[in-house]
C-alpha cells in the first residue's frame, strides 16, 4: 500500500482525559500492518511529544506546525527562532502580562514569575499532557515557535511586525491563544517534504485534524478529514468529516476511506 496518513495529535489522535483511544491505537497498527506510512503532524514541538508515541512505530513527525520535520531518523527541516527575536518575545510577553509558552526541540518553557491563575492552569495542563520537559524561560534553547495565552488578538499584527515579519500568528479562539510559527511554514509545507522523501504521490495522501493550524494540511492532501470536534472554520471547509476523536472518530474515518477493515 503506497499510501500515507498524516495525523494531528491533540483533539485527533489524543483526547483529553482519555489519551489515545484503543480504537485509534488498533487503527494505526492496522494501517502499518497493511504497509501504509503513518506520520504525526502536530502543532507540538518535538520536545513536547512523549517518547511513548514514537515507540508505536510512526514513520516520521512533522512537529511545531511544520517548522521541524523528521522522517525515519533524518531531519528534513528545523527552523528556529533567532536569539534576538526570542528575547523580544519574552520581553513583550512579560511586560504585557501575557502567558508565554516557548516550544522547542528539547521541551517547552514557561514564565515562573507569572502567577496568573489562568496561566498556571495552562502550565499545569502542559505538564500533564506533553512531557516532563517543562523548563523556565531562562533555560530556553532551540525554540521553533511559541504561543501567547490570553493575549489580545488585536495585537497579533504588532507581534508579527516586532519579529521583522519572520513569524506568523494563528489565532485559536477556542482556547484564547495565538500560536506563532515561522512565516511561510505550515503543516502543508511539512507534508510536501515528507511526500518527496518517501516518493509518495499527493493523490495517495490522507490527513486528519481538528484545529485552525490544520486548515492548510487538510486542504493540501487528497483526502483531508475534519474530526467531529474540530473548530468551526475547519468543519466549514473540510470535504470529509468523521465523528469526534473520543467517539472513535479516527478509526471510523479510516474505515470509510477504505484504509482499514
Amino acid at each position: 500500500m503506497n499510501k500515507i496518513v498524516f495525523l494531528d495529535i491533540d483533539g485527533t489522535l489524543y483526547c483529553d482525559g482519555i489519551g489515545i483511544p484503543e480504537s485509534a491505537q488498533r487503527a494505526v497498527a492496522e494501517l502499518m500492518d497493511k504497509g501504509c506510512k503513518v506520520v504525526l503532524c502536530t502543532g507540538r514541538a518535538y520536545g513536547m511529544v512523549p517518547e511513548s508515541y514514537m515507540e508505536q512505530g510512526f514513520h516520521g513527525m512533522i512537529a511545531a506546525a511544520g517548522a521541524h520535520v523528521i522522517c525515519e531518523g533524518r531531519e528534513l527541516c528545523n527552523q528556529k527562532v533567532s536569539g534576538e527575536n526570542l528575547q523580544k518575545v519574552i520581553d513583550y510577553g512579560q511586560n504585557s502580562r501575557i502567558g508565554i509558552i516557548l516550544e522547542g526541540v528539547k521541551g517547552s518553557y514557561y514564565d515562573p514569575d507569572n502567577q496568573d491563575d489562568l496561566y498556571l492552569k495552562v502550565v499545569e495542563r502542559l505538564r500533564e499532557t506533553t512531557t516532563p520537559y517543562v523548563y523556565p524561560l531562562s533555560q530556553a534553547e532551540e525554540v521553533n515557535k511559541w504561543t501567547y495565552h490570553h493575549m489580545d488578538f488585536a495585537q497579533k499584527d504588532f507581534v508579527e511586525e516586532m519579529t521583522g515579519g519572520v513569524m506568523t500568528g494563528i489565532i485559536h479562539k477556542e482556547v484564547n491563544s495565538v500560536e506563532f510559527i515561522p512565516s511561510g511554514i505550515n503543516k502543508a509545507t511539512g507534508i510536501k517534504m515528507v511526500l518527496d522523501h518517501f516518493g509518495i504521490d499527493r493523490k495517495d495522501s490522507y490527513a486528519f485534524g481538528d484545529s485552525a493550524n490544520d486548515i492548510e494540511m487538510l486542504n493540501y492532501v487528497q483526502y483531508g478529514v475534519a474530526m467531529g470536534n474540530a473548530v468551526p472554520e475547519l468543519l466549514e471547509q473540510a470535504k470529509y468529516k468523521t465523528e469526534p476523536a473520543d467517539r472513535d472518530g479516527l478509526a471510523l474515518g479510516l474505515k470509510r476511506l477504505g484504509l482499514i477493515g
